[in-house]
């Protein structure tokens, strides 16, 4: 019992894992079965043995196998009470050694599973014996022999490319007289059997590499018979011809440069189709040089294809906003005209975000500064506050707010054309928080208008930034708008 257990076990296994019956034209095998038999005789008390067989056989087609079997089968029976009288013993046993020939038809050969009928003859040689081991009905007639014509159905399903398991229920007919007793009617047993078969030989139906795809499909298509995955592109042959209709001998069937295992376990991507997303950029290129989503066309969602961005506009795809100027690329290109490339397409020192904002236009270098900004004569006092305007700030935080573009214009305008002025950027807060973050707050803002003249020409060495933090108050912290009025940045004319 536990060896029929440990083979059905093998049986589910061989089905879970998926494995291909073979064809069986051509193929030659050699294999055993074991599995209890009942004897079927003329005495009243039928008991359970065993047999042992051994067999070779050759496939003359898919559906036709010849072979021969022999071995052994212990057979025992008993009566009570003795009925017929005639046969006046209460135990029985026979092991006869089989010698046969046998025929399988294959009814679905190919399948997972693959049933079978059997039939055969042969002839059993055995020696018949009572329950204490004597000859009956003596020693000189114990011996004897049978026919032996077996005829049953069953299936096989391969474990392995070459090792296939089986398991069978048949019927044997026997001789009438193996139990010394003729009643008219032929003994014979019941049986049932699990078996393991050795294969040799090879078929052109056969699928040896487990792929989907027959020997003989792999041959005309030029694949290798022996690996699953001709290419080695990580999808098997027999998927790659039915299921993504790709070419199994290419590891790259639409040229793109991702091979097919990647576009479809990693990417996602149609490996048929060297542009997923027709955006006119390839799957390879979005992968591997752009870092592009190749499953959208517009990775950026700005409104222009990654191929426009790449190929047309020379913006950038993964950034709706290439040049930072707080206009969106497809905006730039189709509604102001502006380069998208250049945050300040005019040249006149204003970035065309702002001059949208403020009603200019992006491409004409000649309204960045309008007359009503032109910065006053500067006091020839050293010492004094310049009066360029505010310069603002966003909450706790040393960004420069937008509406102070036009303070800062003045303040650049004023150093560009006197070259001799030098100045001290102070920055002040108001009185709450702590006295340290203040100081260091109010310092950075001033460091930021140095870095804003810096970033526009003006040599480092003309500008000074300090912090004040909430000293100097211009009028007393008691209210939000005092507090507001001391939140600021003095440019003093330091020479």
């Amino acid at each position: 019992m536990k060896l029929l257990s440990g083979l059905w076990l093998v049986l589910l296994m061989a089905v879970a894992t998926g494995v291909k019956s073979q064809h069986m034209t051509d193929k030659v095998a050699i294999g055993f079965q074991i599995g209890p038999s009942l004897w079927v005789n003329d005495m009243n008390d039928r008991r359970v043995g065993a047999g042992l067989l051994a067999f070779a056989r050759f496939g003359i087609d898919d559906h036709f196998s010849v072979g021969i079997l022999g071995g052994i089968e212990a057979l025992r029976a008993g009566q009570f009470p003795l009925d017929p009288p005639d046969l006046n013993v209460d135990f029985l046993s026979v092991t006869p050694v089989i010698l046969a020939g046998k025929v399988w038809i294959h009814l679905s050969p190919g399948k997972i599973f693959s049933p079978y009928l059997y039939t055969g003859f042969g002839v059993g040689f055995y020696k018949r014996k009572d329950g204490i081991g004597k000859g009956y009905p003596s020693e000189a007639y114990s011996s004897s022999s049978t026919l032996y014509i077996p005829l049953g159905a069953g299936f096989e399903s391969f474990i392995t490319k070459n090792t296939a398991i089986s398991f069978e229920l048949g019927y044997c007919v026997l001789s009438a007289n193996t139990d010394t007793y003729e009643s008219g009617k032929s003994d014979g047993m019941s049986t049932a059997k699990v078996g393991l078969s050795f294969f040799w030989g090879t078929n052109e139906d056969d699928d040896d590499d487990n792929d989907g795809v027959s020997n003989r499909q792999e041959a005309e298509l030029g694949l290798d018979r022996t690996n699953p995955d001709t290419d080695m592109d990580g999808i098997a042959d027999g998927d790659e011809l039915k299921t993504y209709r790709t070419d199994p001998r290419l590891a790259d069937s639409d040229g793109d440069g991702l091979n097919d295992g990647d576009e479809v376990w990693r990417f996602r991507t149609d490996p048929v189709r060297p542009d997923t997303d027709r955006d006119n950029v390839s799957d390879g290129e979005e992968v591997s040089q752009y870092n592009t989503d190749p499953l959208k066309a517009d990775t950026d969602k700005d409104g222009l294809t990654d191929g426009e961005e790449i190929k047309t506009y020379r913006t950038d795809p993964l950034k709706p906003d290439t040049d930072d100027d707080g206009l969106p690329d497809p905006n730039e290109l189709y509604g102001y005209k502006s380069n998208p490339l250049l945050s300040d397409s005019d040249g006149g020192g204003i970035p065309d975000g702002i001059e949208v904002k403020r009603g200019t236009s992006p491409v004409l270098a000649a309204d960045d500064v309008p007359r009503q900004v032109k910065p006053e004569p500067l006091p020839p006092a050293v010492g004094e506050v310049l009066p360029v305007g505010e310069i603002k700030f966003r909450a706790n935080s040393s960004d420069v707010s937008e509406i102070s573009e036009l303070a800062l214009m003045r303040l650049l305008d004023l150093m560009t054309k006197d070259l001799d002025v030098a100045i001290e950027v102070r920055g002040y807060t108001d009185d709450r928080g702590s006295r340290a973050k203040n100081i260091r707050l109010s310092y950075q803002r001033a460091y930021a208008v140095k870095r804003w003249l810096e970033g526009r020409g003006i040599r480092p060495e003309r500008i000074e930034a300090k912090g004040f933090g909430p000293e100097n108050p211009l009028v007393p912290n008691t209210n939000e708008q005092n507090r507001e009025m001391n939140r600021r940045i003095e440019i003093i004319r330091s020479k």
